[in-house]
């Protein structure tokens, strides 16, 4: 046991020390802040007036510019002039001295016009659709006091649609919200346990072709060596895991709880992170990681210099990347058959059912069977690797054939 001990406090440390350890875990926070903060200070930001639109009105119908500002867009100065001042402002709209746009309404033929004059048609195009709306709405009120109606039936004519949303499951969780965040989320496990699991398979390959793993094997039993160095390197994953969410939790709090954070166009909703979906996730990635690092090590023994890692872990990569491929489809049906079944495969496991939990409400037997059948698949897994990793660490100079395998494992 004290050679366990050993190993593993060793490898602990070794992956704790790395500069890949500490880049990468600077790397992630600062794009889980951008991802979080940033949006929010964009807004703020975007609340400071870009610059002034100046109207004329020949019609009457512009009493005040409160309407523009509200309705129309709060990011310019909405000024109104009066026709002497025309010239001027077309002057200062030619040199672009803080004036963006000008806004003609006019009347013709007991029609309104509205001309919006710009440097360029895209400098228009951010407020041209509401501004449209609102002058339309404008001249109709006009209108509607000419023909002196009383308030009742101006309320009749004017009424607008009103739009209800009936939702039948209320409180569930909604897709549009929830994708890009277990989208990332999910990522992010893909990418940690990829990480870890082929640094074992590294560092198994790397320490047979030194021949230090012949000196330590007169000094620690294989299995002791083998689950020494994925417990260590799997506690410094955990732990990297562990600093990465709570720091997203942190900025979270401090953000306003995770909601109405929009990036891009997407709005993100990151209040699905509850104790649940934390403890869930913590566990698919302990159960993840140890299933693809046992396969990994056992794949790391099978080569005799480090420069046949790649070759030899490519199916588990393959496996890995299929997982997170197989989560993402899953993403646009979260109760789809496809989703559901594939969630109670070992192999993919980890990913798809996280991806139901964050976007769904599987039942708690669900989520059970998926973390038990994990769980003992795992097992199995651990068993096969310390077998094949007992063969392979003594193989040099020849191809691990499975029939090679098979016959050395049965001898054990």
């Amino acid at each position: 046991m004290r050679q366990f001990g050993l190993v593993f406090t060793y490898s602990f440390m070794e992956r704790l020390r790395s500069k890949a350890f500490k880049i990468m875990t600077v790397i992630m926070i600062v794009l889980l802040a951008a991802l979080i903060i940033l949006p929010k200070f964009l807004s703020t930001a975007a609340e400071t007036t870009d610059g002034d639109i100046v109207i004329l009105d020949q019609t009457g119908i512009v009493h005040n510019t409160d309407g523009f500002k509200e309705q129309v867009s709060d990011s310019y100065t909405w000024r109104v002039i009066q026709g002497a001042d025309l010239a001027a402002e077309q002057a200062r709209l030619e040199k672009e001295d803080e004036v963006l746009g000008i806004v003609t309404i006019t009347e013709e033929n007991h029609q309104p016009v509205l001309t919006v004059t710009v440097n360029k048609k895209d400098d228009s195009s951010a407020y041209l659709g509401q501004l449209n709306y609102y002058v339309q709405n404008l001249y109709t009120m006009s209108q509607l006091e000419r023909l002196e109606l009383n308030q009742a039936d101006k309320e009749r004519v004017t009424a607008s649609l009103k739009v209800q949303i009936e939702e039948l499951k209320a409180g569930s969780k909604s897709i549009t919200t929830t994708y890009m965040p277990i989208y990332l989320i999910t990522f992010l496990l893909y990418f940690l346990i990829y990480l870890y699991g082929g640094n074992v398979a590294t560092s198994v390959s790397v320490e047979k072709g030194s021949r230090v793993k012949e000196i330590l094997i007169t000094k620690v039993k294989p299995t002791q060596l083998l689950f020494g160095k994925v417990l260590g390197v799997g506690l410094a994953g955990l732990l990297q895991f562990a600093i990465i969410i709570g720091a997203a939790c942190l900025m979270l709090s401090v953000n306003g709880g995770g909601t109405d954070i929009e990036l891009l166009g997407f709005q993100l909703d990151f209040t699905f992170l509850d104790v649940k979906t934390i403890v869930v996730l913590s566990i698919f990635f302990i159960l993840g990681y140890f299933f693809y690092a046992a396969l990994f090590a056992a794949a790391g023994s099978l080569v005799s210099r480090s420069e046949e890692i790649n070759q030899v872990t490519l199916p588990v990569s393959l496996l890995l990347m299929g997982a997170l491929v197989l989560a993402v489809f899953s993403m646009m049906n979260v109760d789809g058959s496809l989703a559901t079944i594939t969630s109670y495969i070992p192999f993919f496991t980890p990913f798809v059912m996280f991806a139901r939990v964050g976007m769904s409400d599987p039942s708690l037997m669900e989520i059970s069977v998926s973390i038990g059948i994990l769980l003992i698949t795992t097992l199995a897994a651990c068993w096969l690797s310390a077998k094949i990793y007992q063969i392979g660490v003594l193989l040099y100079g020849q191809k691990p054939s499975p029939k090679l395998i098979y016959k050395a494992m049965r001898s054990l």
